[in-house]
């Protein structure tokens, strides 16, 4: 696990972006989610994620063009979508462009890195 201070600048943003909201946004239509392959192996698939509904809304283009944004509280990203991507091989990219750039992360990395930030908020739970 990662110390928050030694994240890559735009991981860090989305993570607090996604704390601070309580959710983030993937585009979906009728038939799922939008995915992609990786930019360094077309096996391993990625789900683009975005802490801003409107970054996600840009990415709606092209191929995509007839996806609509679709939140997901961080909660249930925490506790069942990371498991289940990583369950299946694939990464989550983190408010890439609307051409498609930016950071893949490994779910489980990912997961650990928000779980510290949420508890960086409420050190003590009880």
């Amino acid at each position: 696990m990662q110390q928050q201070d030694d994240l890559d600048p735009a991981v860090r943003r989305f993570i607090e972006s996604a704390v601070d909201r309580g959710q983030v946004w993937g585009l979906l239509d009728e038939e799922g989610w939008a995915l992609t392959p990786a930019a360094d192996d077309e096996t391993v698939m990625v789900l683009p994620l975005w802490s801003d509904e409107d970054d996600a809304s840009a990415a709606a283009t092209d191929a995509w063009s007839d996806y609509r944004t679709e939140s997901i509280a961080v909660d249930e990203l925490l506790e069942h979508w990371l498991p289940g991507l990583e369950a299946d091989g694939h990464r989550v990219g983190l408010d890439w462009t609307p051409d498609l750039e930016g950071v893949e992360v490994p779910p489980l990395e990912l997961q650990l890195d928000l779980e510290t930030a949420i508890s960086a908020l409420d050190p003590d739970p009880d």
